[in-house]
This record gives C-alpha cells, sequence and structure tokens, in this order.
C-alpha cells in the first residue's frame, strides 16, 4: 500500500522577508534619530566640545588640547574670578577685513563693577592686588619670559605690562591669558570687556591627550 509523504515548506516567503527588514530598519532608524536628538541637546544645553587653539593659556592649556566646556552652568550662575571661560567673539581670523565668530578660552580677572589695572607686574583689583598663584606659577612665569628673549634676543619686561585702571560696566567682564605676552585679551583696545552674553562656556574639561585629562 502506497503511502503518501508530505512535506512542509521550510523557507520564509518573501512578504515576511520584507517585512522583517522593515521592522529592523525601522527599529535602527529610531535609535539613529533618538542618538542624534540626544547628542544635539547635549551639545547646545549642557556641554559643547572645545578645542584650544593657541598658547594663550600655556601652560594650564596648551595648543590641540580636546575638551567640553560647561553650557547648563551659566544658566544657573555668573562666571566667578579665576574661572577658565570660553569667550563668543569677532574676529577677522583670515587677515582680509571680514570678521568670523570665533570661541576663545580665557580666565576670567575682573568682574562686573570692578576696577581693574596693572602696575609692575602685579594686577590690582579695586585697588588691591591679585592673588594669582592659583593659576600662575613663577617659574613658569620666568620660563616664558627666558624663551623670548632667546628667540628675540632681547627681554620682554614684565610678564603683565601696565595697563588701566579700567572700571568694568554692570555686565562687563576683564578677560587675560594665562599666557601673557602671547595673550590677546581684554588689554587689547579692540577686544576691550566682554559683555556678560559674550560668554558661551564656564570651564574647560579635557579628554585629550588622555594623559591631561581633567577640569580647569
Amino acid at each position: 500500500m502506497d503511502q503518501e509523504t508530505k512535506t512542509s515548506g521550510a523557507g520564509h516567503s518573501p512578504e515576511r522577508e520584507g517585512s522583517s527588514f522593515l521592522k529592523e530598519a525601522w527599529g535602527f532608524i529610531k535609535v539613529f534619530v533618538i542618538t542624534a536628538v540626544i547628542i544635539l541637546l547635549f551639545v547646545n544645553i549642557v556641554a559643547h566640545p572645545v578645542t584650544v587653539v593657541g598658547d594663550s593659556m600655556y601652560p594650564n592649556l596648551q595648543d590641540g588640547e580636546y575638551g567640553f566646556t560647561n553650557l547648563i552652568g551659566l544658566r544657573f550662575s555668573a562666571p566667578a574670578r579665576g574661572d577658565v571661560v570660553v569667550v563668543t567673539m569677532e574676529d577677522d581670523v583670515n587677515g582680509d577685513g571680514t570678521p568670523e565668530t570665533t570661541h576663545w578660552v580665557k580666565r576670567v580677572i575682573g568682574l562686573p563693577g570692578d576696577t581693574v589695572e596693572a602696575r609692575n607686574d602685579v594686577v590690582y583689583i579695586n585697588g588691591e592686588p591679585l592673588d594669582e598663584s592659583g593659576w600662575l606659577d613663577p617659574a613658569q612665569k620666568q620660563e616664558i619670559l627666558d624663551e623670548i628673549q632667546e628667540s628675540y634676543g632681547r627681554e620682554y619686561g614684565d610678564f603683565t605690562a601696565d595697563f588701566g585702571p579700567v572700571t568694568l560696566g554692570e555686565d562687563q567682564y576683564w578677560v587675560m591669558g594665562d599666557n601673557r605676552p602671547h595673550s590677546k585679551d581684554s588689554r587689547d583696545p579692540s577686544v576691550g570687556a566682554v559683555n556678560r552674553n559674550q560668554i558661551y562656556g564656564d570651564g574647560v574639561l579635557i579628554l585629550y591627550p588622555f594623559n591631561k585629562i581633567g577640569g580647569h
């Protein structure tokens, strides 16, 4: 007696395969969109990438270092004296007379209402000497001055040249680089005191190079 043998199909239909592909693609798109939104919110509200360009903050921050600056903190408190900040500037970076928006990393020296000046290599705030030992090491200052003398064959003078007195307005800050001989900052007439709304970020957290990881 002959027996019928029934076999069931083991393959998937093209319709099912297409549906599965669409589900996987849609799942990937959702993850990608959500991740992109989170990143955009992070870099525009919480912290923003920043690259240190130039030597104006040497030795505390050095050319090429990469990290993030705190954006959200400025929504709740004003910058304090001694803070490292990222300042929005209009600068003729190409030398063609067309200013471009750039970000400078500097240190807050004078606060709104302060009278700021420098005499004989000492910065004064409202007539009182400012203690800068927390970010300017005397030995490093001398090293920078020695390098200038070696490069140009002459003495530079004071690490912080005389300026002022300058009295700041109610919304103004006086910012300077730590490497005073190599910093374009509020001492330059083309820059002057910066307004509160120019201060874009407060602090810099260095992430690269890895041996320099840390906050400033």
